[in-house]
């Protein structure tokens, strides 16, 4: 798809031209591009596990992995799942049908690249199941025990922290899993959800606590009025088996693709916390730029490929920068761009919240460390002659540079590790004929 030409500066020459970015600026796309939009946000979590957890297993061992992707999940789900139920209409809840709502607008399910299914029965109960699931077709060359601590170990306690969130008597529990046998099982996994009112309620732990208190969790995404006709405006009424985006409001999916965005930042934040409080801050901002790096690299070749800009040096990098999921949504994170030829662009970061955050953990707090990449990976992701260089320009500021002959360079060992994934090829698909319904 074609959008970039509506995104590209006119200007010419030496002359300079600023874009402020603390509007909303996801307003300018159609409902199917904000559809197509929302699902590479959700990619882009999924991106951010990989790396991540590479990272952790490369620097501490499969045990760390393990433990800290448990906590990362435990504590980041509850907050973000409460935060999408208010932003959709569907807060206040106890029953199977709003888990189920949740489980559909999560970054945790990824759409196309789990292929998820739900039925609910009653008030009480219900099924889901994965035709498809990418996480494991990833963890199934590693063999069975990896697969293990995968689709049990982890999944056990981070599915129950994402149904207490609505109901603290809700179980998740398998009716098959993997590892699968016959190893061509289908569907590779199924679970009932249940609301037991004879069960002890489950607790949040601390970290769910520590996550809901950073301004990242609190930040309020103001709903705008729409400019395309059709799609629901939320998703109060009954749950759809598989709900697509493209069956969304205007309006609603330009919040939804926002509330995506913080989801990404959630699990960022709660992937950082957890490193630090078992192995101190050095470790947690290594294993951090590492995961950025990575993700960004390859976010940003997707949205490049999205916008048709790929290659196209400052002007479609700064498309790329003004809806790339680092730096959304616009009310938490906010940027400047400043166009100052057309081999050159001032990038700096404005005071928002992201910057007055308390913990020194997420993408913001690295580049404010000079840990700079996450940014590097995110511009030569769109185009592989793009460098950055920091700028006195202002406290947090980088120059963009395009060189005229591109440099030979070896990948950084986190964009290989996001480029040899199932996920990276993974291709997305639309429901256009959803669009009027």
């Amino acid at each position: 798809m074609l959008i970039y030409c509506a995104a590209r500066s006119s200007t010419s020459g030496g002359s300079k031209k600023v874009h402020a970015l603390s509007d909303n600026n996801l307003l300018q796309f159609s409902r199917l591009q904000l559809a197509q939009l929302g699902r590479e946000y959700m990619l882009c979590s999924q991106f951010n596990s990989r790396t991540g957890y590479a990272a952790l297993r490369i620097n501490h061992g499969d045990e760390a992995y393990k433990d800290i992707a448990i906590a990362n999940w435990m504590g980041a789900s509850p907050v973000y799942t409460r935060r999408m139920q208010r932003a959709m209409g569907f807060a206040g809840g106890t029953d199977v049908a709003t888990i189920f709502k949740g489980l559909q607008l999560e970054c945790g399910l990824t759409h196309q690249y789990f292929d998820a299914h739900f039925e609910v029965s009653a008030a009480d109960s219900g099924r889901f199941w994965l035709n498809s699931c990418g996480a494991l077709l990833e963890t199934e060359p590693r063999g069975a025990d990896a697969v293990k601590v995968m689709c049990h170990d982890i999944e056990d306690p981070t599915f129950n922290a994402t149904a207490i969130a609505t109901n603290a008597r809700a179980r998740m529990v398998p009716v098959h899993r993997p590892p699968r046998v016959p190893a061509d099982r289908v569907p590779h996994c199924e679970w009932n959800v249940f609301i037991d009112p004879d069960a002890d309620q489950l607790t949040e732990p601390e970290i769910t606590r520590l996550l809901g208190s950073t301004r990242l969790a609190a930040v309020s995404i103001k709903r705008p009025v729409g400019t395309e006709p059709g799609g629901m405006e939320d998703y109060s009424g009954p749950v759809y088996e598989q709900l697509q985006l493209e069956q969304l409001s205007h309006a609603a999916l330009v919040v939804v693709c926002s509330e995506l965005a913080v989801q990404v930042h959630l699990l960022i934040t709660g992937l950082m916390l957890s490193v630090a409080q078992r192995y101190g801050d050095a470790a947690a901002h290594a294993i951090g730029e590492f995961q950025m790096t990575g993700s960004c690299h390859v976010v940003s070749q997707r949205l490049s490929e999205w916008l048709g800009c790929k290659g196209s040096g400052i002007d479609g990098i700064s498309a790329v920068l003004h809806i790339h999921p680092a730096f959304q949504p616009r009310e938490y994170s906010a940027i400047k761009l400043t166009r100052l030829d057309e081999h050159r662009a001032l990038f700096e970061l404005l005071d928002c919240p992201a910057g007055e955050e308390d913990m020194p953990y997420g993408w913001h707090a690295l580049l404010a460390r000079g840990m700079c990449g996450g940014l590097d990976g995110l511009v030569r992701g769109v185009d592989p002659r793009a460098r950055i260089v920091r700028s006195a320009a202002s406290r947090l500021a980088w120059e963009i540079i395009i060189d005229e002959v591109e440099r030979a360079a070896a990948e950084p060992p986190a964009v290989q590790v996001a480029r040899g994934t199932v996920l990276y090829q993974t291709r997305l698909k639309d429901y256009i004929q959803l669009l009027q319904v």
